[in-house]
């Protein structure tokens, strides 16, 4: 692959990284007049694709938000992170989070909880591991094609 192709991938992994990481700074710290609207959207969407209780206990919106929301956040570090790097995105998911809810604290209209902390872990965490398990199946079928020609010649 040559290093321009590489360098183009970094660029959009990179963007991705701040894509998300501005998505999630917006939607966890923005006013509430800005940020109720898409979280309404959300919550609609999340009622007509399935019912929540197959997926959080008790059936909680707020547990699915809180973890799609960190979904995205958590595969875009998993990308611009080494293969064997990856639980690194669920830590920074963590700080992440952690950090999100202590500046909450001082937001008029915000309450910070430390299941919410939990919550976007397991999303940052779902997200880092689909990005990994994909990874690893695009090298095991570079490497099986490898091997293929190999044993072929």
């Amino acid at each position: 692959m040559s290093e321009i192709i590489r360098t183009r991938r970094r660029r959009v992994r990179a963007v991705a990284v701040l894509a998300a990481a501005a998505a999630v700074t917006l939607l966890t710290l923005g006013p509430r007049s800005l940020v109720a609207p898409a979280r309404g959207a959300f919550l609609g969407l999340l009622a007509d694709i399935a019912p929540l209780e197959a997926w959080f206990p008790g059936g909680d919106a707020e547990r699915a938000l809180n973890t799609a929301m960190f979904v995205p956040f958590g595969a875009a570090l998993a990308m611009i992170l080494s293969r064997r790097a990856w639980p690194i995105a669920i830590l920074a998911g963590l700080a992440a989070s952690t950090f999100v809810e202590c500046l909450q604290a001082s937001i008029p209209g915000r309450v910070p909880d430390l299941r919410d902390v939990v919550w976007n872990t397991v999303g940052a965490a779902i997200g880092a591991v689909a990005i990994t398990a994909v990874r690893l199946m695009l090298a095991a079928g570079r490497r099986d094609r490898q091997r293929g020609r190999v044993t072929r010649t």
